[in-house]
């Protein structure tokens, strides 16, 4: 079989950016701040043992923005909620319920999303109910990628 020669060829892709862009956002508990439940209760199931909820700003509680973090796929959807806590490190959460503010099926600014964390310990049976107002993290640079 008698082989051919073949002049060498370069191809060249061009770059196409993902089009999918994540956004930080912030959520900080408002039951310490605010207990009247301005936007109703969406709790699956109620708290358990002596639990309480430290004021919008307190550092690693519930309370403070950049202690609790939205876990969401690629949609923009909330798959969880966790929480830093300076006394027990993360706390798993679960999501209970969002309240879209524009109905758009993703999480935005101002949207409410309720959620509850158990303590980390396995004789810890506490649980704490949240609800929190989502923030953009820094309203200047909206989007990281």
């Amino acid at each position: 079989m008698k082989k051919m020669w073949a002049e060498p060829k370069i191809a060249v892709q061009e770059f196409v950016p993902n089009e999918y862009v994540a956004a930080c956002f912030q959520l900080a508990c408002g039951r310490g701040s605010d207990p009247s439940f301005p936007y109703g209760e969406h709790w699956n199931s109620g708290e358990r043992g002596n639990v309480s909820h430290s004021t919008i700003g307190t550092p690693d509680t519930c309370g403070d923005a950049s202690a609790n973090r939205v876990i969401t796929d690629d949609g923009g959807f909330v798959q969880s909620v966790g929480e830093y806590n300076g006394e027990q490190g993360w706390l798993n959460g679960g999501l209970d319920y969002v309240l879209q503010m524009d109905g758009n099926n993703t999480v935005d600014p101002g949207d409410v999303i309720f959620w509850h964390t158990e303590a980390s310990g396995w004789s810890d049976r506490r649980k704490w109910n949240h609800w929190g107002v989502v923030q953009q993290q820094d309203p200047s640079h909206p989007n990281h990628s």
